[in-house]
């Protein structure tokens, strides 16, 4: 339960952060397109925000287990490899299996929930930044 309240007053402080100082400071101003580019990073943001306060009131009675950071360490080290295969081959290219190892590592084992996952994620991913937000992906 605590390990849940911190981890929510975290999210919480990283979502006000990334709202008012971050995504103002670093986000650009243009004058065409019908989505902004500060709009996705604002939308994600409160989200993070609004995840945070939600842990923070009602926190899973499961504290962190020694027998957890074996996956934790296994799930961060697929996310720095799937980003170091990105920048040599392409976001297209490793975001679907990417996906899939992770999905399978968090345990899901279901074929629809898989395929939906490994197909779906990355698509909406690329429809957002490449077509809403005019933005190329590595």
């Amino acid at each position: 339960m605590q390990t849940d309240r911190i981890t929510g007053a975290t999210l919480i402080m990283l979502g006000s952060l990334l709202i008012w100082w971050i995504i103002p400071w670093q986000a650009e101003e243009v004058g065409y397109g019908w989505l902004r580019p500060r709009t996705l990073p604002y939308i994600i943001s409160a989200g993070l925000f609004f995840c945070g306060v939600w842990m923070m009131l009602r926190p899973v009675a499961e504290g962190l287990t020694a027998a957890n950071w074996p996956r934790a360490a296994i799930y961060a080290g697929i996310l720095v490899s799937g980003l170091a295969l990105m920048s040599l081959f392409g976001f297209l290219w490793v975001a679907p299996p990417m996906a899939l190892v992770l999905m399978l590592v968090v345990g899901e084992r279901r074929l629809l929930w898989l395929t939906a996952g490994a197909a779906g994620t990355p698509s909406a991913i690329w429809v957002c930044v490449a077509i809403l937000l005019e933005r190329p992906l590595p």
